[in-house]
């Protein structure tokens, strides 16, 4: 199986969790949270797999970047990769003091190593602000979020598609928070980015969708919710289409 057809079927895995799975509303769509309105682990790390390059964690995302980065301290510090495994087989096992002090460690590695600016470190931000919303800890998470999306776009670009994935995990914070139209403004722009990154009908797509409709829903805006779940429906429906053909 083909990296590209992976990530495609684990795409088509968490749109039918989404959408087909968890009807959480009258108009009958999905959410990718747990009904208590805190993350679920599962979907948090299936919304993850969906933008990486390869299936591993963040290991391979951070690696990824380090082949792409233009700077000629680029190297990934191999302690700052242990340090970042060793924390998330604490985090997967609910020791999550644990695993913040070793996810602090491999940033610290990470930002004196290739420095604070680096794209890699935006990584390590996301992995540490991740724990802390397993913590419901959202003044810890909050700054890290809005850094690594900072450094994002200032060594990617705004338009970069890592952007959506900051921007996803700020806007899935806010929400939770209650804070929906910050959560608003930051999945439109994830959605913007999608689609020129993947173009409009890419099953990746349904996932900001599925995520505005949600918003909506939980606004009371069931009116401006429809329009999105139908589309994210759409697209989810044609690319099981198109993988039952494959």
């Amino acid at each position: 199986m083909t990296m590209q057809s992976f990530n495609r079927k684990v795409a088509l895995f968490c749109l039918s969790l989404g959408l087909l799975l968890n009807p959480a509303s009258a108009l009958g769509y999905g959410n990718f949270e747990a009904a208590k309105g805190c993350p679920s682990k599962k979907m948090l790390a299936c919304e993850k797999q969906v933008f990486q390059e390869n299936s591993a964690l963040g290991s391979a995302r951070m690696a990824s970047l380090e082949r792409n980065a233009d700077s000629e301290r680029s190297e990934l510090p191999a302690e700052a990769v242990r340090l970042k495994d060793l924390a998330e087989a604490y985090e997967t096992n609910g020791d999550y003091k644990s695993a913040e002090t070793l996810y602090s460690q491999s940033l610290d590695v990470i930002t004196e190593t290739l420095g604070n600016e680096h794209p890699i470190s935006a990584f390590a931000l996301i992995n540490l602000a991740d724990l802390y919303i397993q913590m419901d800890d959202y003044i810890k998470a909050e700054p890290m979020y809005l850094r690594s999306l900072m450094i994002i776009n200032k060594a990617l670009g705004p338009d970069h598609f890592f952007a959506a994935l900051a921007l996803n995990n700020i806007a899935g914070m806010y929400k939770n928070m209650g804070e929906y139209p910050k959560a608003e403004m930051m999945y439109l722009r994830s959605l913007d980015i999608h689609e020129k990154s993947l173009g409009p009908k890419h099953p990746n797509v349904a996932i900001p969708l599925n995520n505005l409709a949600e918003l909506y829903r939980l606004m009371g805006k069931d009116k401006e919710a429809k329009p999105y779940f139908l589309r994210a429906k759409e697209i989810f429906n044609h690319a099981m289409e198109n993988d039952s053909m494959n």
